[in-house]
């Protein structure tokens, strides 16, 4: 029996979502060890992507497989009860679907915040506390969106060769908490590369921050490009991945 699972965490105190050598604590290892515990068997699972160290999730899914028998309810509420307080099981179906392969859409949130004067590491590490122009970051969003070529997005480190993605929409929405201004960049698309939205949103504050113009924003974009402007992972949320 195959299955599906939700998990939200924050990754601050994780190297990532996949296990790694030994020493590294992940995402994907502390669920793994927390269900061998509770069904007394190695389980392995398939995340519907790897999030990098210190990123979060709203609604990461991972699929397993095994025909040991149980509750659903009560296996979450047993996971969640030893599993780290940073990371928290939703739900739990039973599925057909690959957890990765299956995936037909992937939505990623970046939040920003602006103000005036430097803040503690409260809402995470990315402050805009400099001269910040909406209207730039408006622009960025429609020329990114689309079917492109993004290898100028993706990190070093990363072994895949199809570099084409479609971004089916980047949408920002703003408001107002305590004095701060927040800005949520949503990116909604058929799959990202490497470190993608990170390199993303670190090239779009560069032009929304008036440090680049719009033409060299493009050419940085989708033409010669070997800068990266990577903004940290701590801001970084998978918000939520579709099946259909």
């Amino acid at each position: 029996m195959r299955y599906l699972c939700s998990v939200c965490y924050c990754g601050k105190n994780f190297s990532g979502w996949q296990s790694q050598k030994k020493g590294e604590i992940t995402i994907q290892g502390e669920i793994e060890k927390a269900l061998k515990i509770i069904l007394k068997n190695d389980i392995k699972i398939v995340g519907s992507g790897r999030t990098d160290s210190g990123v979060n999730a709203f609604s990461q899914k991972f699929h397993f497989d095994t025909d040991i028998a149980f509750d659903k309810n009560k296996l979450i509420s047993s996971l969640n009860a030893i599993l780290p307080e940073d990371i928290k099981l939703t739900d739990i179906i039973t599925t057909s679907l690959d957890a990765r392969f299956s995936a037909k859409k992937k939505t990623y949130l970046y939040r920003i915040y602006l103000s005036k004067f430097k803040f503690p590491n409260i809402y995470g590490r990315l402050q805009v506390y400099k001269d910040f122009d909406i209207k730039s970051l408006k622009k960025a969003c429609k020329i990114l969106s689309g079917k492109h070529d993004f290898k100028n997005f993706m990190a070093a480190g990363s072994s895949v060769k199809d570099t084409v993605r479609i971004l089916y929409s980047i949408k920002l929405k703003k408001y107002t908490f305590a004095n701060t201004t927040f800005i949520d960049i949503y990116f909604c698309g058929n799959g990202f590369l490497y470190k993608m939205v990170r390199n993303m949103v670190g090239l779009m504050l560069e032009l929304a921050t008036k440090k680049l113009d719009l033409e060299t924003f493009k050419n940085l974009a989708f033409k010669n490009n070997k800068q990266k402007f990577t903004a940290p992972g701590e801001n970084l949320y998978l918000y939520d991945v579709k099946y259909k």
